[in-house]
């Protein structure tokens, strides 16, 4: 595998794979702030242990692409584009496809 020069403007750093070196990485996901500060606080903590609990018993449908989401696959608790509710259990796959398309609207 060929070796990819970090994302940020500047950094010579060689890395395996696409994206930032280490410290830029971890740079950009400080800068983020905390999952309290963007908006996942105890309520959403809530809601999605009571999918969890859900989805470890029986498949449900992506709210995106409603096809099952089962207790092995990766999910996100979905959130309407306003924030202030949710849609339901996604693929994360399907959740962060939807929020890289509404960032480039």
């Amino acid at each position: 595998m060929s070796k990819r020069v970090c994302s940020q403007p500047g950094c010579a750093v060689l890395i395996d794979t696409s994206g930032y070196c280490p410290t830029h990485a971890r740079e950009r996901d400080k800068a983020r702030g905390s999952k309290q500060q963007r908006g996942y606080g105890k309520a959403h903590d809530q809601e999605r242990k009571r999918w969890a609990r859900i989805i470890a018993r029986v498949p449900v449908l992506c709210s995106r692409c409603h096809l099952p989401i089962t207790a092995d696959m990766d999910w996100h608790l979905d959130h309407t584009p306003d924030r202030r509710g949710y849609l339901g259990p996604s693929h994360a796959t399907c959740n962060l496809s939807a929020a890289g398309k509404a960032a480039h609207r």
